[in-house]
Protein backbone atom coordinates (compact mmCIF):
# COMPACT_ATOMS: atom_id res chain seq x y z
CA UNK A 1 0.00 0.00 0.00
CA UNK A 2 1.14 3.55 -0.55
CA UNK A 3 2.12 5.85 1.57
CA UNK A 4 0.48 8.99 -0.28
CA UNK A 5 -1.63 9.33 -3.59
CA UNK A 6 0.24 9.13 -7.04
CA UNK A 7 1.37 12.58 -8.07
CA UNK A 8 0.82 14.45 -5.00
CA UNK A 9 3.14 15.88 -2.88
CA UNK A 10 4.09 13.76 0.09
CA UNK A 11 1.24 14.80 3.03
CA UNK A 12 2.29 16.78 6.23
CA UNK A 13 3.87 14.56 9.00
CA UNK A 14 2.18 17.10 12.07
CA UNK A 15 -1.01 15.90 13.83
CA UNK A 16 -4.14 15.54 11.41
CA UNK A 17 -6.29 18.23 11.41
CA UNK A 18 -9.92 17.55 13.55
CA UNK A 19 -11.86 20.14 11.64
CA UNK A 20 -13.75 17.84 8.68
CA UNK A 21 -13.63 15.01 11.09
CA UNK A 22 -17.12 15.27 11.22
CA UNK A 23 -17.87 14.70 7.40
CA UNK A 24 -15.96 11.58 7.70
CA UNK A 25 -17.72 10.36 10.02
CA UNK A 26 -20.71 11.25 8.79
CA UNK A 27 -19.94 9.43 5.02
CA UNK A 28 -18.71 6.57 7.16
CA UNK A 29 -21.86 6.09 8.60
CA UNK A 30 -24.24 6.26 6.09
CA UNK A 31 -22.12 5.04 2.73
CA UNK A 32 -23.22 8.30 0.58
CA UNK A 33 -21.14 11.76 0.31
CA UNK A 34 -24.58 13.15 -0.51
CA UNK A 35 -26.46 11.96 2.26
CA UNK A 36 -23.49 13.29 4.64
CA UNK A 37 -23.57 16.48 3.08
CA UNK A 38 -27.89 16.33 4.14
CA UNK A 39 -27.18 15.71 7.42
CA UNK A 40 -24.23 18.13 8.00
CA UNK A 41 -26.08 20.89 6.00
CA UNK A 42 -23.50 21.71 3.87
CA UNK A 43 -23.01 21.15 -0.14
CA UNK A 44 -22.17 17.81 -1.32
CA UNK A 45 -19.14 19.48 -3.35
CA UNK A 46 -17.96 21.04 -0.36
CA UNK A 47 -18.08 17.57 1.74
CA UNK A 48 -16.21 15.87 -0.76
CA UNK A 49 -13.53 18.36 -0.74
CA UNK A 50 -13.44 17.90 3.21
CA UNK A 51 -13.22 13.71 2.16
CA UNK A 52 -10.06 14.99 0.08
CA UNK A 53 -8.55 17.47 2.49
CA UNK A 54 -8.79 14.54 5.06
CA UNK A 55 -7.45 11.95 2.78
CA UNK A 56 -4.46 14.07 2.04
CA UNK A 57 -3.59 14.67 5.67
CA UNK A 58 -3.84 10.79 5.82
CA UNK A 59 -2.13 10.11 2.69
CA UNK A 60 -4.30 7.27 1.99
CA UNK A 61 -7.71 6.86 0.41
CA UNK A 62 -10.58 6.71 2.74
CA UNK A 63 -13.57 6.01 0.90
CA UNK A 64 -13.97 3.55 -2.82
CA UNK A 65 -17.10 4.54 -5.31
CA UNK A 66 -19.43 1.64 -5.52
CA UNK A 67 -21.74 2.66 -8.05
CA UNK A 68 -24.05 5.99 -6.73
CA UNK A 69 -22.43 4.88 -2.80
CA UNK A 70 -19.62 5.09 -1.41
CA UNK A 71 -17.63 2.20 1.19
CA UNK A 72 -15.03 2.37 3.12
CA UNK A 73 -11.25 1.57 2.31
CA UNK A 74 -9.59 -0.64 4.67
CA UNK A 75 -7.77 2.58 5.56
CA UNK A 76 -11.02 4.13 6.32
CA UNK A 77 -12.12 1.62 8.29
CA UNK A 78 -9.13 1.60 10.71
CA UNK A 79 -9.95 5.33 11.01
CA UNK A 80 -13.43 5.28 11.66
CA UNK A 81 -13.45 2.63 14.63
CA UNK A 82 -10.76 5.20 15.55
CA UNK A 83 -12.95 8.13 15.70
CA UNK A 84 -16.27 6.87 16.49
CA UNK A 85 -15.53 6.18 19.94
CA UNK A 86 -13.61 9.81 20.45
CA UNK A 87 -16.57 11.93 18.60
CA UNK A 88 -18.71 10.05 21.00
CA UNK A 89 -16.74 10.65 24.62
CA UNK A 90 -16.21 14.16 23.01
CA UNK A 91 -20.01 15.44 22.70
CA UNK A 92 -20.22 13.68 26.02
CA UNK A 93 -17.86 15.91 27.50
CA UNK A 94 -19.37 18.72 25.83
CA UNK A 95 -22.94 17.73 27.29
CA UNK A 96 -21.53 17.91 30.85
CA UNK A 97 -20.63 21.28 30.10
CA UNK A 98 -23.86 22.31 28.99
CA UNK A 99 -25.60 20.44 31.79
CA UNK A 100 -23.73 23.22 34.59
CA UNK A 101 -25.73 25.78 32.57
CA UNK A 102 -28.96 23.85 33.63
CA UNK A 103 -30.59 22.34 36.25
CA UNK A 104 -28.11 19.36 37.97
CA UNK A 105 -29.93 16.31 35.90
CA UNK A 106 -28.68 12.81 37.24
CA UNK A 107 -29.74 10.23 34.58
CA UNK A 108 -30.16 6.32 35.96
CA UNK A 109 -31.03 2.80 34.11
CA UNK A 110 -32.07 0.14 35.11
CA UNK A 111 -34.20 -3.11 34.36
CA UNK A 112 -37.95 -2.45 34.19
CA UNK A 113 -39.08 -4.65 37.28
CA UNK A 114 -36.59 -2.97 39.49
CA UNK A 115 -37.64 0.48 38.51
CA UNK A 116 -41.08 -0.74 39.61
CA UNK A 117 -40.77 -2.48 42.51
CA UNK A 118 -37.68 -1.35 44.27
CA UNK A 119 -37.00 1.90 42.69
CA UNK A 120 -39.80 4.27 42.28
CA UNK A 121 -40.96 3.59 45.58
CA UNK A 122 -38.15 4.91 47.33
CA UNK A 123 -36.85 7.53 44.68
CA UNK A 124 -39.28 10.22 46.96
CA UNK A 125 -37.01 10.09 49.94
CA UNK A 126 -33.96 11.20 47.79
CA UNK A 127 -35.94 14.28 46.06
CA UNK A 128 -36.91 15.03 49.66
CA UNK A 129 -33.69 15.58 50.53
CA UNK A 130 -32.32 17.04 47.48
CA UNK A 131 -35.44 18.98 45.57
CA UNK A 132 -32.74 20.16 43.51
CA UNK A 133 -31.55 17.59 41.40
CA UNK A 134 -33.87 15.72 38.68
CA UNK A 135 -33.57 12.39 38.49
CA UNK A 136 -34.27 10.32 34.75
CA UNK A 137 -35.21 6.67 34.92
CA UNK A 138 -35.16 4.73 31.86
CA UNK A 139 -36.61 1.44 32.41
CA UNK A 140 -34.92 -1.14 30.09
CA UNK A 141 -33.88 -5.05 30.38
CA UNK A 142 -30.88 -4.48 27.65
CA UNK A 143 -27.64 -3.86 29.19
CA UNK A 144 -25.97 -1.03 27.64
CA UNK A 145 -22.17 0.74 27.43
CA UNK A 146 -22.63 3.30 30.39
CA UNK A 147 -19.74 5.34 27.97
CA UNK A 148 -21.93 5.27 24.93
CA UNK A 149 -24.92 6.83 26.19
CA UNK A 150 -25.45 9.92 28.27
CA UNK A 151 -26.47 7.54 31.42
CA UNK A 152 -25.04 8.27 34.46
CA UNK A 153 -25.77 5.35 36.68
CA UNK A 154 -26.95 1.55 35.98
CA UNK A 155 -28.25 -0.61 38.30
CA UNK A 156 -27.59 -4.36 37.11
CA UNK A 157 -28.63 -8.08 37.92
CA UNK A 158 -25.34 -9.67 36.50
CA UNK A 159 -23.36 -12.71 37.78
CA UNK A 160 -19.78 -11.97 38.67
CA UNK A 161 -18.15 -12.58 35.69
CA UNK A 162 -20.24 -10.45 33.27
CA UNK A 163 -17.81 -8.00 31.05
CA UNK A 164 -20.19 -5.54 31.90
CA UNK A 165 -19.80 -5.57 35.98
CA UNK A 166 -16.59 -6.57 36.12
CA UNK A 167 -14.85 -2.91 35.80
CA UNK A 168 -13.68 -0.27 37.98
CA UNK A 169 -16.68 1.10 38.17
CA UNK A 170 -18.99 -1.46 39.09
CA UNK A 171 -19.42 -2.26 42.20
CA UNK A 172 -21.23 -5.49 44.14
CA UNK A 173 -24.09 -4.58 46.40
CA UNK A 174 -25.69 -8.00 47.18
CA UNK A 175 -26.67 -11.37 46.12
CA UNK A 176 -30.37 -11.95 45.37
CA UNK A 177 -32.34 -14.60 46.73
CA UNK A 178 -35.69 -16.33 45.87
CA UNK A 179 -38.45 -18.19 47.13
CA UNK A 180 -42.15 -19.38 46.11
CA UNK A 181 -44.37 -16.90 47.06
CA UNK A 182 -48.71 -17.04 47.03
CA UNK A 183 -51.28 -14.85 48.19
CA UNK A 184 -53.13 -15.82 51.61
CA UNK A 185 -56.19 -16.04 49.56
CA UNK A 186 -54.48 -18.51 47.19
CA UNK A 187 -53.20 -20.62 50.33
CA UNK A 188 -56.51 -20.57 52.18
CA UNK A 189 -58.20 -22.22 49.13
CA UNK A 190 -55.24 -24.62 49.02
CA UNK A 191 -56.13 -25.71 52.36
CA UNK A 192 -59.25 -25.74 52.21
CA UNK A 193 -59.30 -28.31 49.17
CA UNK A 194 -57.00 -30.64 51.99
CA UNK A 195 -53.95 -29.65 49.83
CA UNK A 196 -51.90 -26.78 51.18
CA UNK A 197 -48.10 -26.13 50.55
CA UNK A 198 -45.99 -27.68 52.79
CA UNK A 199 -43.42 -29.59 50.41
CA UNK A 200 -42.05 -28.62 47.16
CA UNK A 201 -43.67 -31.67 45.76
CA UNK A 202 -47.50 -29.82 46.69
CA UNK A 203 -46.69 -27.51 43.75
CA UNK A 204 -48.22 -30.12 41.57
CA UNK A 205 -51.68 -29.32 42.87
CA UNK A 206 -51.38 -25.29 41.40
CA UNK A 207 -50.64 -22.99 39.29
CA UNK A 208 -46.71 -22.05 38.66
CA UNK A 209 -46.24 -18.00 37.58
CA UNK A 210 -43.05 -17.81 35.46
CA UNK A 211 -41.21 -14.88 33.78
CA UNK A 212 -40.82 -15.05 29.61
CA UNK A 213 -38.83 -13.40 27.85
CA UNK A 214 -39.92 -11.79 24.46
CA UNK A 215 -41.50 -14.22 21.95
CA UNK A 216 -42.53 -16.80 24.71
CA UNK A 217 -38.36 -17.33 25.45
CA UNK A 218 -38.21 -19.47 28.50
CA UNK A 219 -36.63 -16.99 30.77
CA UNK A 220 -33.96 -19.57 31.80
CA UNK A 221 -32.72 -18.58 28.75
CA UNK A 222 -31.60 -15.38 29.15
CA UNK A 223 -28.40 -15.07 30.98
CA UNK A 224 -28.96 -14.11 34.93
CA UNK A 225 -32.76 -15.30 34.76
CA UNK A 226 -31.66 -18.56 34.55
CA UNK A 227 -30.79 -18.74 37.99
CA UNK A 228 -33.68 -16.72 39.37
CA UNK A 229 -35.86 -18.82 37.39
CA UNK A 230 -38.66 -22.13 38.69
CA UNK A 231 -36.08 -24.67 37.33
CA UNK A 232 -33.34 -23.70 38.88
CA UNK A 233 -35.52 -23.53 42.86
CA UNK A 234 -36.37 -27.01 42.15
CA UNK A 235 -32.70 -27.98 41.50
CA UNK A 236 -31.67 -26.12 44.60
CA UNK A 237 -34.38 -28.02 46.99
CA UNK A 238 -33.32 -31.83 45.19
CA UNK A 239 -37.03 -31.92 43.33
CA UNK A 240 -36.50 -32.03 39.16
CA UNK A 241 -39.33 -33.68 38.19
CA UNK A 242 -42.02 -31.15 39.84
CA UNK A 243 -45.10 -30.62 37.40
CA UNK A 244 -47.56 -28.09 38.46
CA UNK A 245 -50.71 -28.15 37.45
CA UNK A 246 -50.68 -25.67 34.67
CA UNK A 247 -48.35 -22.80 33.52
CA UNK A 248 -49.13 -19.11 33.94
CA UNK A 249 -46.08 -17.39 31.67
CA UNK A 250 -45.92 -13.63 31.67
CA UNK A 251 -43.04 -11.20 29.90
CA UNK A 252 -41.85 -9.16 33.33
CA UNK A 253 -40.98 -9.61 36.68
CA UNK A 254 -43.16 -7.50 38.45
CA UNK A 255 -45.96 -8.54 36.37
CA UNK A 256 -45.74 -12.34 37.83
CA UNK A 257 -45.63 -10.64 41.63
CA UNK A 258 -49.18 -8.80 40.64
CA UNK A 259 -50.47 -11.93 40.02
CA UNK A 260 -49.66 -13.62 42.45
CA UNK A 261 -50.75 -11.08 44.77
CA UNK A 262 -54.11 -11.69 42.48
CA UNK A 263 -54.09 -15.12 43.47
CA UNK A 264 -53.30 -16.54 40.31
CA UNK A 265 -50.83 -18.90 41.15
CA UNK A 266 -47.65 -19.51 43.12
CA UNK A 267 -44.66 -16.93 41.64
CA UNK A 268 -40.98 -17.68 41.82
CA UNK A 269 -40.26 -14.25 44.16
CA UNK A 270 -36.89 -12.19 43.94
CA UNK A 271 -36.51 -11.14 47.99
CA UNK A 272 -35.33 -7.75 47.14
CA UNK A 273 -38.20 -6.69 45.00
CA UNK A 274 -40.88 -8.11 47.31
CA UNK A 275 -39.94 -7.35 50.83
CA UNK A 276 -42.60 -4.74 51.39
CA UNK A 277 -45.02 -7.08 50.11
CA UNK A 278 -43.82 -9.68 52.08
CA UNK A 279 -44.11 -7.25 55.58
CA UNK A 280 -47.53 -5.98 55.17
CA UNK A 281 -48.81 -9.47 54.36
CA UNK A 282 -49.87 -9.24 50.81
CA UNK A 283 -47.85 -12.03 49.94
CA UNK A 284 -46.48 -15.12 51.82
CA UNK A 285 -43.65 -17.96 51.71
CA UNK A 286 -45.49 -20.31 52.14
CA UNK A 287 -42.22 -23.31 51.75
CA UNK A 288 -39.84 -21.85 54.22
CA UNK A 289 -36.12 -19.56 53.61
CA UNK A 290 -35.03 -18.23 50.15
CA UNK A 291 -32.18 -19.89 48.33
CA UNK A 292 -29.64 -18.39 47.20
CA UNK A 293 -28.15 -17.37 43.49
CA UNK A 294 -24.91 -16.77 42.63
CA UNK A 295 -26.32 -13.55 40.83
CA UNK A 296 -25.86 -10.28 42.08
CA UNK A 297 -27.15 -6.73 42.14
CA UNK A 298 -24.37 -4.20 40.98
CA UNK A 299 -24.10 -0.01 40.69
CA UNK A 300 -22.42 0.93 37.91
CA UNK A 301 -21.09 4.40 37.27
CA UNK A 302 -20.02 6.48 33.60
CA UNK A 303 -16.41 7.51 34.33
CA UNK A 304 -17.61 11.26 33.18
CA UNK A 305 -20.35 11.42 35.59
CA UNK A 306 -18.33 10.45 38.87
CA UNK A 307 -17.27 13.81 39.43
CA UNK A 308 -20.22 15.85 39.69
CA UNK A 309 -21.82 16.16 42.64
CA UNK A 310 -25.60 15.33 41.96
CA UNK A 311 -24.48 12.01 40.69
CA UNK A 312 -22.02 11.79 43.55
CA UNK A 313 -25.15 12.70 46.02
CA UNK A 314 -27.15 9.68 44.22
CA UNK A 315 -24.71 6.91 44.76
CA UNK A 316 -24.01 7.40 48.20
CA UNK A 317 -27.91 7.65 48.88
CA UNK A 318 -28.62 4.40 46.60
CA UNK A 319 -25.55 2.85 48.10
CA UNK A 320 -26.63 2.76 51.70
CA UNK A 321 -30.06 2.02 50.58
CA UNK A 322 -28.95 -0.96 48.50
CA UNK A 323 -26.31 -1.90 51.17
CA UNK A 324 -29.31 -2.36 53.63
CA UNK A 325 -30.31 -5.42 51.68
CA UNK A 326 -27.78 -7.26 52.95
CA UNK A 327 -28.77 -7.11 56.53
CA UNK A 328 -32.55 -8.30 55.28
CA UNK A 329 -32.93 -12.15 56.29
Amino acid sequence: MTRHFAGSPTPPTRRIDTGFLRAFDAAARLGSFTAAARELSVTQSALSRQIQSIEYEVGLRLFERDGPRVRLSAAGERLAAALRPALASLDATVEELRQSLRRPKVRITTFASFASLWLMPRLPLFQAEHPEVDIAVEASDQIIDLDATEQDIALRLAHPEHPAVRGAQAQALFEERIAPVCSPRLLAELQRRGAGLQAPGDLRRTTLIAEVGPGGTPSRSLAYLRDLSWEAWFRSVGHRDVQPLSWLELNFTHQTVQAAQAGMGVAMGQMSLIRPLLADGSLLLPLGAPQRTGVFYYMVLREQARMRPEVQALVDWLRAQLLRERALP
